[in-house]
């Protein structure tokens, strides 16, 4: 792994599938090379789902849950300063996109990045096909 970062991308499926196959055929041939790991990737190609990622309270609780490690959600709302069911809702989408995830200790949830990744990149190719918006089609891939 390169890197402790989750890449985001955006109508980049074909390339992340091209990259993987690549890497499988490095693999194969027995090279050694520092790439990605596929389970760091996530591709969006809904145009939706990049909006809903970017929202400005949606990006607040990923800097919250990134840098202040929160032990529950109750503790994550604690720091945003505010309502639970709003951040418990914003924290589900966020699950539903992929970004983050939630281990169990006890009774409470704690909202962990994907993977224990540790940041986000994010990266959109232009030009954005408007017509992908409402497809429903966010893909994981393999890059």
């Amino acid at each position: 792994m390169t890197a402790n970062i989750l890449k985001i991308t955006y109508g980049q499926r074909e390339n992340n599938q091209r990259a993987a196959r690549e890497r499988l055929r490095r693999a194969e041939s027995g090279e050694e090379f520092e790439e990605q790991e596929a389970a760091f990737v996530l591709n969006f190609e809904d145009l939706d789902d990049v909006e809903r990622l970017m929202r400005r309270l949606n990006l607040q609780l990923l800097d919250i849950v990134a840098s202040e490690r929160p032990e529950s959600i109750r503790e994550t709302a604690r720091l945003a300063n505010r309502d639970y069911k709003e951040v418990h809702r914003n924290l589900k989408e966020l699950e539903a996109l992929g970004v983050i995830e939630f281990t169990t200790d006890g009774n409470s949830k704690r909202p962990i990045l994907r993977d224990g990744t540790e940041a986000i990149d994010l990266s959109i190719t232009f030009p954005i096909d408007t017509d992908t918006s409402n497809s429903n089609s966010r893909r994981e891939t393999s890059a």
